[in-house]
């Protein structure tokens, strides 16, 4: 990725990170710090969550 592109997506991520409160925040980093693998799971159980 080149370095203009990996700052307008830093900075679009800085854009939605200050529309939420202290506990969304957490929980976005968090949920960024996880491998790919990961994510899927966490979305494919958040699915079956809403879907009841």
């Amino acid at each position: 990725m080149s370095t203009s592109k990996m700052v307008q997506a830093e900075q679009s991520d800085n854009v939605e990170f200050g529309n939420l409160n202290e506990r969304e925040r957490l929980v976005l980093q968090m949920f960024r710090q996880l491998d790919q693998q990961q994510q899927k799971d966490i979305l494919r159980f958040i699915e079956v969550l809403l879907s009841v």
